[in-house]
């Protein structure tokens, strides 16, 4: 009896670390993905400063477009 207690704690102890360590390592997938959507979709202003470029260019305005450095 005191053999089955003793493999059940060993077990339950190899449990908590193996799910310990499966957390950490979504954790790290979620990390990565984040970066990645971040990287993947634009923010609202950038959105908005594409939208502006896309219509001075359709429009023909040239003129108006900025330099990367003055924005």
């Amino acid at each position: 009896m005191l053999l089955k207690c003793l493999a059940l704690v060993i077990l339950g102890e190899l449990l908590e670390e193996t799910v310990l360590e499966k957390v950490e390592e979504i954790g790290k997938k979620l990390d990565e993905l984040k970066v990645f959507l971040e990287d993947v979709f634009l923010t609202k202003e950038e959105y908005v400063l594409l939208k502006e470029t896309d219509e001075i260019v359709r429009n023909k305005r040239l003129n108006e477009l900025n330099s990367l450095d003055e924005v």
